[in-house]
Parts: structure tokens; sequence; C-alpha cells
């Protein structure tokens, strides 16, 4: 789930939303828009959101003008393309998407690497993953332990 800042245009407060909402109430009362509305900081992260509205609030409490911060992203590349990898249904493209990401990360990749992205994934086991993508030509190995996407 995405959560996102934004500030009421009637009391000024920062306030922390479901960003896939279509609205939400200030507790000023003010019903806003979210379509219409600048956020400041996304996250998937309710703790970071939580955060993230305190260091508003407490730039609108010293009269400044708070700044947008970046939207958060995984700290962890392997999170990232676990991430785009749990979106696909098909196994075989899933797997061909986790080799092609690994090559484009590291250049090539081994038996370690598949298994921490197997483990945030959480379907097939790394030794499967490797020999069905040999199996159909997705990877080859360039030495010992080591493949690459084709």
């Amino acid at each position: 789930m995405k959560y996102a800042v934004i500030i009421c245009p009637k009391c000024g407060k920062a306030k922390g939303v479901e960003a896939e909402r279509k609205t939400t109430t200030c507790p000023c009362g003010r019903e806003i828009t979210l379509s219409r509305t600048k956020f400041l900081f996304e996250s998937n992260s309710p703790s970071e959101l939580a955060s993230a509205v305190a260091e508003a609030n407490e730039q609108l409490g010293e009269g400044t003008k708070p700044k947008a911060r970046r939207k958060s992203s995984p700290k962890d590349p392997y999170a990232g393309v676990a991430e785009r990898a749990r979106a696909i249904k098909d196994p075989l493209e899933r797997m061909r998407v986790i080799a092609s990401e690994l090559t484009a990360m590291h250049g090539e990749f081994g038996y370690d690497d598949m298994k921490r992205i197997a483990s945030l994934v959480g379907r097939e086991s790394p030794e499967d993953m490797i020999a069905r993508l040999q199996e159909h030509s997705l990877i080859y190995e360039t030495s010992e332990g080591t493949y690459r996407s084709v």
C-alpha cells in the first residue's frame, strides 16, 4: 500500500494519507481531493510516513515551508527486483525477469544472488529456478556457478 504526506489547504497541517484513495478528511473538517493535491512524500512504510508527517508539522510550526522529500525506495536492490518479480504471474517469465535484472545489476550472478531473490519472492527454490532457466536457454553459465541472462 502506498502512503503520502499532504498539507491541508484550510488549516495548513501535514497529514498522512493512503495515496490510492480519492479523498480524505482533515481533522479540521475539510474534505481534500487527493488528485488535486501535491504529495510531499510517498512511501510504502507506515513508520516512514509517520516520521515524514512529524517532520513536516515541525517545519510548519517553525514557520518554514516543508520541503518535498524524495520518494522512498527500497534500500536493498534485491528488494526492488523481488518487488517487480512478484507482480508477474507466469513463473517462467518471472524467473526470466529476475535473471535479467540480476545480470543488469552485476553483469553476472550466482546461486547466492538467486537464493536472496528467491527468499524475498518466496515461490521457487533457487536450484529449481536456475535449472529451469538453463533448460529454457534463458541463462548461460559463464564460469562454474556464475550465470548471465541471454
